[in-house]
């Protein structure tokens, strides 16, 4: 499943709004400080660039309303949601700067399989290195 992460429940709903117009189911829950719209694994490429474009539009949005309300106070910053395999969620703090720099090379789906990727290898330590794992796999598969 793709969660997109929200700080506001109107920009939230837009995007849910969207998600609907493009046939893709929706699931709206509010978070501790934020909502997350929640998608299907199993929706195509083709809507998933639309809804990936549309979240960085949103995002950029988000953000700027977030610092507008925010601008008397000294925090700043943005949290990456990872679901541990427990099903336990954390909070990854991270500078919003840096965030805004990835989510321009990356769309939010494919930033949600890295730290998913990063998530595992950290929960199942393996310390192979990747040839060693390649040729095991190649073993196995003759």
């Amino acid at each position: 499943m793709y969660e997109y992460v929200f700080f506001h429940k109107q920009l939230a709903q837009k995007f849910e709004a969207k998600a609907k117009s493009l046939g893709v189911s929706t699931q709206l829950n509010q978070e501790e400080l934020s909502w997350e719209v929640i998608l299907p694994e199993d929706i195509s490429e083709d809507v998933d660039d639309k809804l990936s474009d549309y979240y960085d539009e949103l995002f950029d949005e988000d953000q700027e309303l977030y610092e507008t309300e925010h601008s008397d106070t000294e925090f700043q910053g943005a949290a990456i949601e990872i679901t541990l395999k427990n099903g336990e969620k954390t909070y990854a703090e991270t500078d919003q700067k840096i965030m805004g720099k990835i989510l321009s090379v990356l769309t939010f789906n494919e930033l949600n399989i890295l730290i998913n990727d990063i998530a595992t290898a950290v929960e199942n330590p393996n310390d192979r290195t990747m040839c060693e794992r390649r040729r095991e796999d190649e073993v196995k598969s003759v």
